[in-house]
């Protein structure tokens, strides 16, 4: 791998899905985890010969969601800990399995490259619309009396998953304001001597609110698509990507002939989410996160899965926004 001089190389900001640290059905061990991590880690070492400054996202829901699921059977012994701390301390616990993933990632392809883990938060208004429509659902599920008791207690909003036969807690999911002390975060990126990794924005930051006495949490989650497109622009980015659990965007995903787009503009893009193309939640952030960026910069979005990556650069698999 070519080591660039120091202040020399471009920047690219990767954000990683929530399903390259758990995938569905797997037990939520440490050790599963950093598997996992490492294995896509290992896919995307190579990206650094050509944006040797790599700042990386990445998803925590699994994570948040266990840990909420232990405030709930630990609630008569231990004090449940808020939302924006839940989300905080996801933030370190992957920052860890991170770094023991890259650290291995690293030796199998027998070079060594720093990764630094930030803790982020994110700022948002406190009247954003969301605050009034929460939809996300978030943590365990819970019987009818139990929600009960819990919407009574705390003010929580749930909604019945009748799939799962439970009820499910929802949050708000503002827009991003900014990055908290973005700015540092740009310093920090351009004082480090490259390759390098930066991690953070994990599970899109913990949410918080300016008030008169400086920065508080709020109970609410932020997409982790948009603040890495935010990060990407106020970090300059040479290229936003973002790594999911399919190879590209799809036309007509739910149909026996899904259709992948390979190079799209904004414009075209825009039309597309007109059609209701992308659900809400899953692909339709990503595009949504894509198209920001590339209004905002001029640069090129691109959507793909772990192991189609280099070849996604190229044009030769994912979807490129330009």
């Amino acid at each position: 791998m070519a080591v660039p001089r120091a202040g020399e190389g471009r920047l690219a900001v990767l954000a990683l899905g929530g399903n390259a640290i758990l995938k569905a059905g797997q037990e939520a061990r440490d050790d599963v985890q950093i598997e996992n991590l490492r294995s896509a880690f290992r896919m995307m070492l190579p990206l650094l010969d050509l944006y040797p400054r790599m700042v990386i996202t990445h998803g925590n829901g699994p994570q948040v969601g266990n840990i909420l699921l232990r405030n709930e059977l630990c609630h008569a012994e231990v004090p449940s800990m808020p939302l924006d701390v839940c989300v905080a301390e996801s933030q370190g616990q992957i920052a860890y399995m991170a770094l023991q993933a890259w650290d291995r990632a690293c030796r199998l392809l027998r070079t060594e490259v720093p990764m630094v883990p930030v803790i982020t938060r994110t700022v948002v208004s406190g009247d954003d619309p969301a605050f009034q429509e929460p939809s996300k659902p978030i943590g365990p599920y819970y019987s009818r009396e139990r929600a009960e008791v819990l919407s009574m207690e705390k003010g929580w909003v749930f909604l019945e998953d009748t799939k799962r036969g439970g009820m499910r807690r929802v949050v708000p999911s503002p827009n991003v304001v900014k990055v908290a002390k973005e700015e540092h975060l740009r310093t920090l990126a351009e004082s480090l001597i490259p390759p390098f990794a930066v991690l953070c924005g994990g599970g899109g930051g913990v949410p918080v609110v300016q008030t008169t006495a400086g920065l508080s949490g709020v109970e609410a989650v932020v997409d982790k698509d948009l603040t890495s497109a935010r990060l990407a622009e106020v970090l300059k980015a040479d290229i936003l990507i973002m790594v999911t659990d399919v190879e590209a965007v799809y036309l007509d995903f739910t149909s026996d002939r899904p259709r992948p787009l390979r190079k799209v503009t904004v414009e075209e893009l825009g039309r597309h989410v007109a059609e209701g193309q992308f659900p809400p939640g899953s692909m339709d952030p990503k595009v949504e996160a894509a198209t920001r960026f590339v209004k905002a910069t001029g640069r090129k979005a691109v959507i793909t899965s772990a192991d189609r990556l280099m070849e996604a650069l190229d044009g030769k698999a994912g979807t490129t926004v330009e």
